[in-house]
């Protein structure tokens, strides 16, 4: 048996048990194309195609690039064919991309590579591309296709964690779909992206696109604010949030921020900047969203502040909020260019 390096990529069909109950004979037309689609594209970037299983097809490239290459230009391709399907009626697929090593026989190959590029897919959007941190490794640069990064996430049966990035979904749709968000909701995106609210659920809140920014912050406010060792945050454009239900109270946390709570339960939902003038997002609880696994942590902020018990074991970025010049602005423009002398 032969051993080897690969860039391997597993495609599989997002919802094909529902799409075969609308329509079975349809929806098999559609897999069908598909299919023939995907296989054409495989082989036009000189990759092979070993076996097709059900509604999924494994391939292997010699090359890291042409393997994602191959997988977005694919998705491109089924967004044109989709655009002028109803929503409900697309048939879309999940692509997962790997670089590992893979075990050579019977014409096809074996391997925790393989396992990993499956697991990946799983993850990626109906319709989009995940990549393992190895293959964003070697891709990083030599591609215009922006790739939003997942985190560290556990797979099933794979020992250890995996680091995934996911192509921009908004990038490898038709452009000729409207544009989501709130409060420009339009024909094409009908529903929110993300949900959440409060512990009693009297304040409620709807988000229209994707957010800015992810991360932990260790600052002290944070740490008070919250009363935990650091604080989840999930960054939204304020364009992109829509509260319902009770108005959250607002609370004058500093000299540039303000935070808001909901007034009954005491939840807290989201800060923001308000001096010398007002920031347009939003910093939102990332513990009040209805599903927050979704939206993983890419960065540590405010880490001259971490306590010392507080063990940080991963390999994201860290960042002091003395090192952000946006935010100094602000406190130097309130003559505050040492924020902790606010502090109690």
């Amino acid at each position: 048996m032969e051993r080897q390096l690969a860039a391997i990529l597993y495609a599989d069909v997002a919802g094909y048990s529902r799409l075969t109950g609308l329509d079975e004979e349809e929806t098999h037309r559609k897999l069908d194309a598909g299919l023939n689609l995907l296989t054409d594209v495989i082989a036009a970037h000189d990759g092979r195609k070993l076996h097709e299983a059900g509604d999924a097809i494994l391939a292997e490239f010699k090359s890291v690039t042409t393997a994602v290459t191959a997988a977005l230009e694919f998705q491109r391709q089924m967004s044109e064919q989709n655009a002028a399907v109803a929503e409900e009626e697309r048939l879309n697929f999940r692509i997962g991309v790997n670089l590992g090593e893979v075990i050579h026989d019977r014409d096809d190959i074996y391997g925790d590579g393989v396992n990993l590029a499956a697991r990946i897919q799983e993850l990626a959007e109906p319709g989009g591309v995940c990549v393992s941190g190895a293959v964003y490794e070697q891709i990083v640069g030599k591609t215009d296709q922006v790739f939003d990064d997942l985190g560290h996430r556990k797979l099933k049966n794979i020992a250890q964690s995996v680091r995934v990035y996911q192509a921009r979904i908004a990038d490898l749709q038709s452009s000729d779909e409207d544009h989501p968000g709130w409060p420009y909701i339009t024909s094409a995106k009908k529903t929110p992206l993300a949900t959440g609210g409060c512990l009693c659920r009297g304040v409620r809140f709807e988000t229209w696109d994707e957010p800015i920014l992810v991360g932990y912050c260790h600052c002290k406010f944070c740490q008070l604010a919250t009363g935990a060792p650091l604080n989840a945050f999930v960054v939204y454009k304020k364009t992109a949030v829509r509260f319902l239900g009770d108005e959250p109270k607002i609370y004058k946390s500093s000299l540039i921020a303000v935070r808001g709570f909901c007034g009954n339960c005491g939840t807290a939902l989201f800060t923001t900047h308000y001096a010398p003038d007002e920031a347009d997002y939003f910093s939102m609880r990332l513990a009040t969203m209805d599903n927050p696994a979704d939206f993983p942590p890419t960065v540590h902020y405010g880490v001259e502040s971490q306590i010392p018990w507080l063990d940080i074991n991963d390999d994201l970025p860290r960042m002091r909020a003395t090192d952000d010049p946006g935010l100094q602005k602000r406190w130097i423009a309130v003559g505050l260019p040492d924020p902790s002398d606010q502090l109690p």
